[in-house]
């Protein structure tokens, strides 16, 4: 991975670089899933696959996005961005007030304020540009708002001990794990660093990406809409990492495809997920008083 890391504290970047390494390494499976033919050469979606993007017409579109992910892809080069030379992303954790600020709506902001706002915002991408930051509440949250850096592997043949199960008499995921949106399967370090990347990646190749939390709300997308929203790629991506098994299924007609991102509303027991919003359009980025450390 071509990532840079601009970190305040000293135990960030070791945390920082295993979790990307465990990144790099989760997505290897849904990849070579994703890969997968029929006999005839012809695409081979899995269960996971179709529960989370449906068609797969769009199989080439997501393998893009997991890999630019693995790689870093510079979405930038030459652009002259402080703190990276070829363009790629930058990981940046602030942990104390008057190092960046950024221009947000016309008025230069410290992104320190930003969080002391919204004191439950883990991290913040700013669009069209490189720049990922982390804030103070990515480190410190607990369960159930995060559960740990790295979710578990499964053991051999059996799931994951956090994979989502499913109701059949409703076709729809349980959401049993207490936040009732499926938040075990992705609250872990390592897929919120994973939903920052997505953002950035959709963004750049779509000017567009979209946060559904909930696992059933995210089941109930349009195709396009699925396409275009971050945690699609997260609960894929953690539902073949942990060998889970149980999915609803789009056999019932399109009543499952016509839920739009922007206009869906959660049933009372579909409550989406605790962060605040994680993409604000900004322009110029200030690192202060003297750069990226």
């Amino acid at each position: 991975m071509k990532y840079h890391r601009q970190l305040q504290n000293t135990n960030s970047p070791k945390k920082i670089d295993r979790m990307l390494k465990h990144l790099r390494e989760a997505l290897q499976p849904a990849l070579l899933d994703i890969a997968a033919t029929n006999p005839d050469g012809s695409p081979k979606p899995s269960r996971p696959y179709t529960a989370f993007f449906k068609d797969r017409a769009n199989i080439p579109f997501v393998r893009e996005i997991l890999t630019d992910i693995t790689t870093g892809l510079s979405l930038f080069p030459g652009q002259g961005y402080e703190g990276t030379v070829d363009g790629s992303p930058v990981i940046y954790s602030i942990t104390k007030p008057g190092k960046v600020h950024a221009n947000l709506n016309g008025k230069m902001w410290d992104l320190w304020d930003y969080y002391l706002a919204k004191p439950k915002a883990t991290a913040v991408y700013l669009k069209n540009t490189p720049y990922i930051f982390l804030f103070p509440y990515f480190w410190e949250a607990v369960p159930p708002n995060i559960y740990g850096d790295v979710p578990p592997a499964p053991v051999g043949d059996a799931p994951a001990s956090n994979c989502l199960t499913v109701n059949a008499v409703l076709n729809k995921f349980s959401l049993n794990d207490g936040l009732h949106w499926g938040g075990n399967l992705i609250q872990w370090r390592m897929w919120l660093l994973m939903e920052e990347l997505a953002h950035h990646y959709l963004d750049g190749k779509k000017n567009k990406s979209n946060d559904v939390q909930n696992a059933n709300l995210l089941f109930r997308l349009s195709v396009k809409d699925s396409l275009e929203t971050v945690q699609a790629y997260m609960y894929y991506a953690a539902s073949i990492y942990g060998q889970c098994k149980d999915f609803p299924t789009h056999n019932r007609g399109h009543e499952f495809l016509e839920t739009d991102a922007s206009s869906d509303q959660p049933a009372a027991d579909e409550t989406a997920g605790p962060r605040d919003p994680v993409v604000l359009n900004a322009t110029d980025v200030q690192f202060l008083p003297t750069g990226p450390e």
